[in-house]
């Protein structure tokens, strides 16, 4: 039997050697974490006019706009309404061609500091001026989403008579909410679009002369 030198043998354990360490290497991995924060989505639109038409004095007249809210925000949304022409001087309805004509307002909504906590809002028969004024409210029948954005505290526990609330339409100059779906309450941030309607009142006196009157409002929604 042939010999193997001794140099060749070094080298074939060597090799062996060497081939047993990469036999036995192992792998090693490396954690990554994905992370990603959702913009905020929100849309707001409005229908209906909110005109009364021609209105009869002492006759109680009412109109509607109708608020849409769709968003994703998980702390909620709020409204706030303003009159384009409301000042301590000005009432939000004048006379075309002759501001100076105008239709009394109800006395300016002043939220309580929560949807828990009373504002000014009063009932129609306690309306000013025997009740010939223009004053608003958020319906409470009409909420598809409930309690979650009108407030039974400042608008009255139903549409009825008697129980309702009215108030008059803030100043351009302050934005007062009129609703709050707070983060948490029902349906506030599912993806159904929300609706909620505004409802005027307006009322003159017999005195109140004739003529076409205007105001320009403004609502104003923003994810709380």
């Amino acid at each position: 039997m042939r010999k193997v030198k001794p140099s060749v043998a070094a080298l074939l354990v060597t090799m062996l050697l060497f081939s047993s360490i990469l036999v036995a290497t192992q792998a090693y991995g490396q954690a990554v974490t994905l992370s990603a924060t959702v913009a905020q989505s929100f849309s707001f639109t409005t229908t209906g006019s909110g005109s009364f038409g021609t209105v009869t004095p002492l006759t109680p007249d009412y109109s509607t706009t109708t608020l849409a809210v769709t968003t994703n925000d998980t702390n909620g949304w709020n409204v706030s309404l303003s009159g384009g022409w409301k000042t301590t001087a000005n009432m939000n309805m004048q006379m075309t061609g002759a501001t100076s004509t105008q239709i009394t307002d109800q006395t300016e909504w002043i939220p309580g500091t929560s949807t828990s906590t009373a504002g000014n809002s009063v009932v129609q028969a306690s309306l000013i001026n025997s009740s010939d004024v223009l004053a608003f409210r958020v319906s409470t029948a009409s909420s598809t989403n409930g309690a979650a954005f009108y407030s039974t505290t400042w608008w009255g526990a139903s549409d009825a008579g008697g129980v309702a609330k009215w108030a008059g339409i803030a100043s351009s100059t302050v934005l007062r909410k009129i609703g709050d779906a707070g983060g948490g309450s029902p349906g506030t941030y599912s993806a159904s679009t929300h609706y909620n309607d505004v409802v005027y009142y307006l009322n003159v006196a017999a005195s109140q002369p004739t003529g076409a009157y205007t105001t320009p409002l403004t609502f104003s929604a923003t994810g709380d």
